[in-house]
């Protein structure tokens, strides 16, 4: 395969991070290759793009209840996502075809969407053109994910498997969620630390509110902030105001660094020994590479409360539940050598640091399958 398109939307950084993944994947084993890597949101007008992806943004830090309200509500059918569907509709009618000229433009031999907006329409509009993808973020799925039109979909979980095939949806594989290249080759603990100026001798606790910065990160580093003999390193992803008052909180104190978005989150999560963190798909599945006992905090309701729930009943993870009792149960795991070295463990064998790699195999293997035997046909716009 020399060309692909790859689509993400920007509602948080999960869906941006898995399509740049499968790009690098794609880049990696085909130097020289066509690639879009694109937001599909930028077809829109600036307006309604930024109504979407800031709406989304203000929801999941301020109002997580609205957004399990739409995410509860639009799994089933219900006049909330009849009328949501008749929306997405047009909007897909009146913009997509900007995607379909640049599509047609590179010749690209597949088109993989990493989130929901649009992906269905297009596969439906382009059958015997070009096949269509879907590459699920979370650990279970979502029915706007889940359409007989994809030549394939790809989950992180026989739970989500097992969603589609009761939707009678038999092209599904279970390949995990696609993490950055860097993920499959993590240098060793002592590598990480020395590389980020951590101390071997001590115990290293990262604490995350994945790209966006949403949760209780204020208080639970509060809370490990008690413990001087622990090194806390707190990501505040995207959000500048966490980062200000968390940097003017612990100014001066050198147990605790507080950090911006990282691009070199594989030797944070590579140097510690246990992670604080949002239960979003993406990050799971990085910190997972990492073998990273995990203790997981204020999910939003909908996907983030099922990607813990998954993870926790394998024992990759624990829940949290208050906030500001973190440094309790960071002490009880770290203490507990067993419980850890299981939760290490659980997290190996969940670990899927290759799994934009396995998607592209699987993208190459079906994508000539599915075309008609006579020309592409015409793209009408």
């Amino acid at each position: 395969m020399r060309s692909i398109a790859i689509f993400y939307a920007s509602e948080g950084t999960g869906h941006r991070a898995a399509a740049e993944a499968l790009r690098d994947w794609f880049l990696l084993q085909n130097p020289g290759g066509r690639v879009i890597c694109r937001d599909v949101l930028d077809y829109l007008p600036l307006w309604l793009h930024k109504l979407v992806s800031d709406g989304y943004l203000f929801m999941a830090r301020y109002a997580p209840w609205a957004w399990g309200w739409f995410y509860w509500g639009s799994d089933k059918p219900s006049f909330q996502a009849a009328a949501f569907e008749r929306i997405h509709a047009a909007l897909c009618r009146r913009y997509l075809p900007k995607a379909e000229r640049e599509i047609e433009e590179i010749k690209a031999e597949a088109a993989v969407f990493t989130h929901y907006f649009g992906a269905a329409h297009l596969a439906r509009r382009n059958i015997g053109n070009f096949p269509v993808y879907y590459v699920n973020t979370d650990f279970i799925s979502h029915r706007f994910q889940r359409d007989k039109a994809f030549c394939a979909s790809f989950t992180a979980s026989p739970k989500a498997v097992a969603q589609y095939e009761k939707d009678g949806i038999e092209t599904v594989f279970d390949t995990g969620i696609p993490v950055s290249p860097k993920f499959a080759s993590l240098s060793s603990k002592a590598s990480a630390r020395a590389k980020l100026g951590l101390d071997t001798r001590r115990a290293v606790i990262v604490v995350s509110g994945g790209g966006i910065g949403a949760g209780s990160v204020l208080s639970v580093t509060d809370s490990l902030a008690r413990h001087a003999e622990w090194d806390i390193v707190v990501i505040c992803g995207k959000n500048a105001s966490l980062y200000r008052r968390l940097s003017s909180r612990f100014r001066g104190i050198r147990s605790v660094r507080i950090e911006r978005f990282v691009s070199n989150m594989e030797d944070y999560y590579g140097s510690a020994d246990l992670c604080i963190m949002k239960p979003g798909g993406l990050s799971l599945s990085e910190a997972l590479a990492a073998g990273l006992p995990l203790l997981l905090m204020d999910p939003i309701p909908g996907q983030e409360q099922l990607n813990m729930d998954y993870l926790c009943s394998l024992g990759a993870a624990a829940a949290l539940q208050d906030a500001a009792r973190a440094d309790i149960e960071a002490q009880k795991l770290l203490l507990d050598h067993k419980k850890l070295a299981d939760m290490k463990l659980a997290a190996a064998t969940l670990s899927r640091p290759k799994a934009g790699l396995s998607i592209l195999e699987k993208i190459e293997e079906t994508s000539h399958k599915t075309l008609a035997p006579d020309p592409p046909k015409n793209i009408k716009h």
